[in-house]
Parts: C-alpha cells; structure tokens; sequence
C-alpha cells in the first residue's frame, strides 16, 4: 500500500516528452506540416495535437513519424524520443530480409531469357535495383542505388572512367536519378571499389574517411560493391543511405547479392580485364553538369552530320561516340579541388 503522502508513480512515457518540442520545431512552417500529415497519412490537426501533448500516437505511429521527417530533423528527433521510448533506434532499423526471394531470382533468369537484346540492359537493372531498394530501405530512410559503368577502353586500351547509368532513390532522393547521372573516376567510392574488385563502405562521409569518396546531397554514409564475372570486372552498384552507419555486415551483403544478380544486364565484353582499368580524375559533379546537358542535342548533331556524309549511324552508335567525347572533354578539365 503507498503512503498517503508519496506521488503516484508515473509512467516513464509521460516524463520528459522532449520529441514534443522538436516536433514543434519541425512543423512550425504551415507547408512543412501539411506535407508530413500527407506522407504519413493523418491530418495536419493531429500532429499539431501530437506536438502540443493533446494526444499520444501509439509506437508503430512515432517509427513512421521519423520515416517521414526530413533527414536533417530525424537525428534530433530521434535523440529525443529515445528518452521516452529507448528502444526506438532499433524499432526504426529493424532487421532487413536478408534473403532474396526464389520468385525474383526466377523473374530475373526469365527476363535473361525472353527480352530481346536492346531491352535487356534496362529492364533487368532497373528490376534488380527497385528489389534492392526495397530490401535495404525497408524504412524508407532513404536510400539511393545506382548503377555504375566502366566506360569502354579508349586511347591506350584503358579504362580511363565510370558512368552512372541507372539509378533509383527514395525520398529525399528523387524515384528516378538517371538525370543526375554522371562520370566517376579515382576520386570516387565507386571508382575505389572498381580497381580494387573489392566491396567497400563509409560509416559517415561527414566525418574523415580513409576511403576516397565526395558527398552527394543528402548522403551521409555510402557503399559499393563489384559487379563481376569470371574475375572480369564491369562496374559496380553504389548506395548511398540518408543515415550514418547503414551499411552493416548484412546489408553489404545483400548489396553484394544484388550485384551479382545485375550482372545479368550486361554482354560479356563488358566485362574487362582487371589490368586495363586505369581511372583518372574526373571533376566533380557540378562542373560535369553543364556539359552533360547537350548530351541528347550533340547525339542528334553526330547523326545529322554523319548522313550529310552519306553515313549511316543508328541512335545507340552516336550515343557511344558522343559519350566518349565527352569523357575525352571532361578529363581535360581540372579534377576535384
């Protein structure tokens, strides 16, 4: 029986509700709370009441609440309703499925299959990718994938580059990244990961790093795996994650499993041999951008200027040439400062 003058024990959730101040922080801006309600599915009038300690959303409620803010409020935030809730960390980055499904293998094997050959490259990678994200930001924290390329051997049969073909992101990264496409060479993670042959990852690019990498928006840790053949070597995929630390032992290892599985998208000379991979240093994205921008006119261009010859070029041969060009452009320019 408790003494007639003694508090009544509080529940420990009802004693220091700091993650009530920082979400009012976060939804003070009228178009930043109707956007949260909306991805979260509730109505602005609840997060208010949320904020406000009117009422109390139930655990499952707080994990997607971190889901959805921004990635510049969900370490705050977090820190805060550990507090309360110091379980939460773990609840928000649950085990992923650490298996790929028979199904998908199969889906993959019979797209190999029956696709015809133009086709191939894009639909396989962007199967394998979507599947990827799936499975390694089960949370939706956010997470970019991309598809990495050796550029093709040119002066002195090396490989001088990489090229961002195929990418895939969950926000704050945009669904389709193939715009934001680029060159990568030694500076890179990717282009760390492609001389080695071997996987790699960064815990926080905003902290010192042995590895060479440079930070993209949004992107606070990354990884990259080899994507290989017979001990030949075409690329990689790259991940870059919106947390610090993401890329644990299990989730390296099912990016690993998905490069594999993506070599399926490619011939087999494009695979090359480890000795003619020869990266140089390609400047960083800004400076890229603007010449990348002409690249669909200059496609054009090469095949209007190879009919005036009586030549015929079809679409994917001016491609190639145009971006071979471009690598040729880029590397003359002066590299990361």
């Amino acid at each position: 029986m408790q003494p007639a003058n003694s508090a009544p024990a509080r529940d420990p959730v009802l004693t220091t509700q700091a993650w009530r101040g920082v979400l009012q922080r976060i939804i003070a801006v009228t178009a930043d709370r109707n956007r949260l309600a909306e991805a979260m599915s509730v109505t602005p009038m609840t997060l208010s009441r949320w904020a406000n300690d009117n009422s109390t959303p139930v655990k499952p409620q707080l994990i997607r609440l971190l889901q959805m803010v921004q990635p510049e409020h969900r370490v705050e935030l977090t820190e805060a309703l550990e507090q309360d809730y110091p379980d939460i960390h773990h609840s928000l980055h649950q085990e992923i499925a650490e298996q790929i499904t028979a199904d998908f293998f199969s889906q993959d094997l019979s797209m190999r299959a029956t696709v015809i050959h133009s086709l191939l490259f894009w639909q396989i990678s962007e199967m394998v990718i979507k599947q990827a994200l799936a499975q390694l930001d089960t949370n939706r924290l956010g997470m970019s994938i991309t598809l990495v390329q050796c550029m093709p051997p040119y002066q002195k049969g090396k490989i001088r580059s990489l090229r961002e073909r195929v990418g895939k992101g969950t926000s704050p990264w945009p669904a389709d990244l193939e715009h934001l496409s680029v060159f990568l060479g030694v500076e890179s993670l990717a282009g760390y990961v492609v001389q080695s042959r071997r996987p790699a990852s960064i815990d926080n690019l905003n902290k010192d790093h042995l590895l060479p990498a440079y930070q993209t928006e949004y992107e606070v840790s990354a990884a990259a795996h080899p994507v290989m053949l017979e001990g030949r070597i075409a690329g990689c995929l790259l991940a870059s994650s919106t947390e610090a630390g993401y890329f644990t032992p299990q989730r390296m290892s099912l990016l690993g499993a998905f490069s594999d599985i993506i070599s399926l998208a490619f011939n087999k000379v494009e695979f090359y041999a480890p000795e003619l991979v020869d990266l140089h240093i390609m400047p960083l994205a800004p400076k890229q951008r603007p010449y990348l921008a002409s690249f669909r006119q200059h496609v054009t261009q090469t095949i209007l200027g190879a009919a005036e010859q009586h030549q015929h070029i079809d679409n994917l041969e001016a491609e190639r040439m145009v971006w071979q060009e471009l690598e040729e452009l880029l590397l003359s320019l002066p590299g990361p400062d």
